[in-house]
Order: structure tokens, then sequence, then C-alpha cells
């Protein structure tokens, strides 16, 4: 048994060799061991990404690769904004989300993750202090349906209304993901173009064509619609074909 488990060792680190992928020795049997459960690895193969100290970032990356293979949203670690992707699609299924639709170039992917953040940072801060320890893209459930109230910064005065867990997402043009998206619920291909959308309570909401996006619309967008003064229009249910 350990002589074939041994052989199997030795043809795995040699598949991957071409890559210079690092291994630990056969014989440095407690290290082996050991280090599954250091890096949270419950089963193999799996794919576990760290960052340059040495902090676990994930270790999901086989799913990760399988649902994002362009690696856009690489190395995967939990963040504030994201690339839509096919899986973000199941999720929105459960979720309401802010998406930009923007072109498919890098300038432009770096615009719409800078002028998204701040809001999004600024969502996940007021959930934090409202429920200390939830963050909900921190958390690893996707199913997470919590809701609180949410105070607008522009608009402190407004009534606080319950909203579900929301996300944020970049939408590239020309990808499978966006192009589904926009099909589905009848979106034109301006971009840029920022939309909220909630397929639980089935509406949407688009900001005004020709608005420059900047951090502060983007803010002012997102505050109307979380308050519920956005103008709001009928979204017909989310269907598994998106």
């Amino acid at each position: 048994m350990d002589k074939k488990s041994e052989q199997s060792y030795n043809r795995t680190v040699q598949s991957v060799s071409s890559v210079g992928a690092l291994s630990v020795p056969w014989s440095a049997g407690d290290a082996r061991l050991a280090m599954p459960a250091a890096l949270g690895v419950a089963g193999i193969p799996a794919l576990v990404i760290t960052d340059g100290t040495g902090k676990v970032l994930t270790a999901n990356g086989r799913n990760h690769l399988a649902a994002d293979p362009l690696g856009f949203n690489f190395p995967w670690a939990q963040r504030p904004v994201s690339v839509l992707t096919e899986q973000a699609l199941l999720k929105m299924a459960r979720h309401p989300a802010v998406v930009l639709f923007i072109d498919d170039e890098d300038s432009e992917i770096e615009f719409a993750e800078s002028v998204l953040t701040a809001s999004a940072e600024s969502y996940y801060e007021e959930c934090s202090i409202q429920y200390p320890g939830f963050c909900p893209y921190q958390n690893s459930s996707d199913d997470e349906t919590m809701d609180f109230d949410y105070s607008t910064s522009r608009h402190s005065r407004m009534k606080k209304k319950p909203f579900k867990h929301v996300m944020f997402y970049i939408g590239i043009d020309g990808t499978d993901s966006a192009d589904m998206l926009r099909e589905h619920i009848g979106l034109d291909d301006a971009v840029p173009l920022l939309t909220s959308i909630d397929f639980p309570k089935q509406k949407l909401v688009t900001m005004k064509y020709g608005d420059e996006i900047t951090t502060d619309s983007v803010q002012n967008f997102v505050d109307s619609y979380l308050s519920g003064n956005a103008d709001f229009k009928p979204l017909k249910p989310y269907s598994e074909k998106c």
C-alpha cells in the first residue's frame, strides 16, 4: 500500500514538473500529513491559493478555476467587487446585485473596479457595524439572506429600509455571463451602463443614459437604490436559462 501510494505521488509530482512546482519529499511524512490541515484542505486533489506571506486566500481553487477559467477574479480571494461569471449569475437568483457593464479593455475593467469599490466597501462596512463579525462578501455561505438596515451616506434622514445581501459585479461586454444577463433582462449593449438588478423582488433600475459614471455618481445611484427611492422597473422572474 505504501509503495503504491509513493508511486502515485511521484507520478503526480512528475506531471507538474514542467511548471516548476515545488513538492514535499515523500520521505517527509510528518510534513506531508500536516499540510492539508494547515491549509484547510478536506480532499485531494486540491488547489490552494496563498499570498506572498503564506496567508491562504482560498482553499477552493479547483472550483474557482472551473467557474472562472480565464482568471478574471484571480487569485479568487474574497473582495468587495468581482467580475461577473456564470457562477455569479446563479448567486443573483438569490441576491440582488449592482452591475456595471463595460467594454472588455483592461483599462475599462480597472476603471469599473475603481468607481464601484468605494460604494461596495461602504455597504459592507455598514453591514459589519450593524452585525459585528458578519460581512457578506467575506462569508463563505452563498445562501446568506440576512436583512439589515442601510443608512445611506448622502441621505441620512431617509427612512431606513431592510434589504438583502447585495453583491457588486463588473459585467464585461462579450463574455458569456454578461451577454446572457443582458439578453435575459432586455438590456441593450450600451457601455458603460450601471444597473441594480434584483431577481428575488423582480425589479431593476439603471443609471440614466449619458450620465457620467464617477465614484460620487455611483455612490448616489447605490444610495438611491438601497433607500428604495430609485426609479424601479419590473423584471421578469429569474430563469435557469440565464
